[in-house]
C-alpha cells in the first residue's frame, strides 16, 4: 500500500483511514486513562467499577439483543448477580447469530461470505466493525464482531499493562526495532486481523512489522527471519519451541530483545528452554477470539487478569464454582468491552486455576494459571532428497505444529470437528464427526488430500492416513478434547 508524505505523517494511508486512525487514537487514549485510573484506585473503588460494568452489560444485552431477552426470561429484571444468569455456548450463540448481535445490520450469512475471502482480511465491516473467526474446536467455528470501543480497550490494555522487563525497544508498536508475527495468517483469525489493522492505520508500524506463515516449511521460515532480523518475535509456544531449537543449532541467526507468546499453554520447562535459547525474556498473553487480552504475564511468570474488563469464573462440569488453587473443568468468560456482540458467562472450554497467593511482582490483580491447548506436535520422517538438498546439518525429522495441521484442515476442507492421531512414525489415523458413512468417506477424502499435500510441502516422507470409524473422543481422564495427538512411542525418532 502506497502512502504520500502527508498521510504517513498523519498516520494513515488515505484520508478515510486517517479519520479511522484519529478515532482509534482518541478512543485508545480515553480507555488508557481509565485503565491507569483503575490501577491507582483502592479495592473498593475497583469493585464498584467492575460491578457497574457488569450491570451495564447485562442491561444492554437484555434490552438490545433478542437472544438474551429470551435467554434471560427466567431471571428477574434488574438482577445484578452474575451467577443468576444462565451460561451460553458457541453453538448456542452461532445458531442465533442474527438475534444475538445488537446491531440489526449484522447478518451471519453476509459475514460468513466476508470471512471466506482472505483478500478482505482486516477490512472494516460496515465501515466500523472489526471481524475475525475462530477455530472450530467444538465443531462450530465462531464469527466475532468487535466494535471500535472493544478494539480500543484491547489496545489500551496492551499499551498499559504489557511488561517486558523495561525494554521499550521490544514493545510491539514502540516505533523502535523490527517486529515479526509468526502465525496462521491466511484466514480471518484474530491475531492477523489485529496485526493488519494496525499496519493499515499506522504506516510507521507497517514499515517495521512483518507477518510470517506457520504453514510454510521450517527452513523457509528460518531463512525469512534471518533476512528480516526482528527485534521482537510474537508467536505460539509450540512455534517458539521450534525456533528455539533452530537457534540452538545455529540455523536461526537472530537476537531479539523480547518474545511474546499466546494461543496455547506455556509450560515452565518450555519457557526456560526458549529463554535460554534466545537469551531474552518471553512474556505470555492469555486471550481468545471471544475476548482478547484477558491476562498478561509478569516478570515472575504469572498471568494477571485484566479484571476491570473481563470476568473469569472457573467452574466444574456443572458450571459450579471451583475453589482457588484447583483446576477448573472449564471457565465462563464475560467480556465487558464488546457491546455489539455481548458475551456473558460464555463457556470458553479452557481449564484455569486462580492463584491463592499474592504475586511477588506486587500486582494486586488476580493471577491465574491456564492449561490452554493440549495438542501434540507431529514428528515425521523427512524425504531423503529434501533432507540432502537442505543440508545434512538439519535435524533428521520434520516437526509439524498442531495449529498448522488444524488450520490446513479447517481452511481447505471446511471440516472443524476431527481428531488426528499419530499411531506410528508413518501412520496417521483420522476420526471425523459425520452423519452417515457416505458423508464420512467424502470428508475423509478431502482431508486426506489436503493433509497429504501439506505434509509433502513440509518435506515429510509419505505417510499412511487411515480412517477410523469411531467419532472423535475426549481424554477419559482429563475430559479434554485434543484434535491433534500422538500416541506414546509413535514419534519418528531423530
Amino acid at each position: 500500500m502506497e502512502t504520500n508524505p502527508l498521510s504517513a505523517f498523519l498516520g494513515a494511508a488515505s484520508p478515510w483511514e486517517w479519520l479511522r486512525a484519529a478515532d482509534d487514537l482518541w478512543r485508545w487514549g480515553a480507555y488508557a486513562h481509565e485503565i491507569r485510573a483503575y490501577d491507582r484506585a483502592d479495592e473498593a473503588t475497583r469493585a464498584a467499577i467492575r460491578q457497574r460494568r457488569v450491570a451495564s452489560m447485562i442491561e444492554h444485552a437484555r434490552s438490545a439483543s433478542a437472544f438474551y431477552r429470551e435467554h434471560y426470561r427466567q431471571v428477574a429484571p434488574g438482577s445484578i448477580e452474575l451467577a443468576a444468569y444462565p451460561p451460553v455456548t458457541r453453538k448456542m450463540l452461532m445458531a442465533r447469530f442474527d438475534d444475538w448481535v445488537t446491531d440489526t445490520r449484522l447478518k451471519k450469512a453476509e459475514l460468513l461470505s466476508f470471512v471466506a475471502d482472505p483478500a478482505r482480511i482486516a477490512d472494516p465491516w460496515l465501515g466500523k466493525y472489526t471481524v475475525w473467526t475462530s477455530s472450530g474446536t467444538t465443531g462450530v467455528p465462531g464469527v466475532y464482531v468487535q466494535d471500535p470501543d472493544a478494539i480500543a480497550v484491547y489496545t489500551a490494555l496492551v499499551t498499559s499493562r504489557f511488561e517486558l522487563g523495561g525494554d521499550t525497544a521490544a514493545l510491539p508498536g514502540s516505533g523502535s526495532g523490527r517486529l515479526a508475527f509468526v502465525a496462521a495468517i491466511d484466514g480471518h483469525f484474530a491475531g492477523i486481523v489485529s496485526w493488519e489493522r494496525q499496519r493499515r492505520l499506522y504506516p510507521p508500524i507497517a514499515l517495521a512489522a512483518r507477518a510470517f506463515s506457520i504453514l510454510q516449511p521450517l527452513p523457509d521460515l528460518v531463512a525469512q527471519l534471518n533476512e528480516w532480523q526482528p527485534d521482537f518475535i510474537s508467536s505460539y509456544p509450540t512455534m517458539m519451541t521450534l525456533l528455539a531449537g533452530e537457534r540452538r543449532a545455529g540455523r536461526l541467526a537472530v537476537s531479539p530483545h523480547g518474545l511474546w507468546c499466546g494461543g496455547e499453554g506455556l509450560a515452565p520447562s518450555d519457557r526456560a528452554d526458549i529463554e535460554e535459547a534466545f537469551g531474552c525474556r518471553i512474556v505470555e498473553d492469555y486471550g481468545a477470539s471471544e475476548c482478547m487480552n484477558m491476562a498478561f504475564g509478569c516478570g515472575h511468570g504469572r498471568l494477571h487478569l485484566n479484571d476491570d474488563w473481563v470476568v473469569l469464573e472457573p467452574v466444574d462440569e456443572n458450571h459450579r464454582p471451583v475453589p482457588a488453587g484447583e483446576p477448573s473443568a472449564t471457565v465462563l468468560v464475560t467480556n465487558l468491552a464488546n457491546r455489539v456482540q455481548p458475551l456473558i458467562r460464555y463457556d470458553l472450554g479452557d481449564s484455569v486455576s486462580l492463584d491463592t497467593t499474592m504475586c511477588p511482582c506486587g500486582c494486586s490483580r488476580p493471577s491465574l494459571r491456564v492449561e490452554g491447548r493440549g495438542d501434540d506436535m507431529l514428528v515425521l520422517e523427512p524425504v531423503h532428497a529434501a533432507r540432502g538438498a537442505r543440508g545434512g546439518g538439519r535435524d533428521a525429522v520434520v516437526r509439524i505444529l498442531p495449529l498448522a495441521v488444524e488450520t490446513v484442515i479447517e481452511e481447505e476442507t471446511d471440516i472443524h470437528l476431527f481428531q488426528l492421531t499419530q499411531t506410528a512414525p508413518d501412520i496417521l489415523c483420522l476420526r471425523l464427526d459425520a452423519d452417515g458413512e457416505h458423508a464420512r468417506a467424502s470428508a475423509f477424502r478431502r482431508v486426506k488430500a489436503a493433509l497429504s499435500r501439506f505434509l509433502q510441502q513440509q518435506g515429510a516422507a509419505p505417510v499412511r492416513i487411515e480412517l477410523d470409524p469411531l467419532p472423535p473422543e475426549c481424554n477419559p481422564v482429563s475430559g479434554k478434547f485434543r484434535r491433534v495427538r500422538v500416541l506414546p512411542g509413535a514419534h519418528c525418532r531423530s
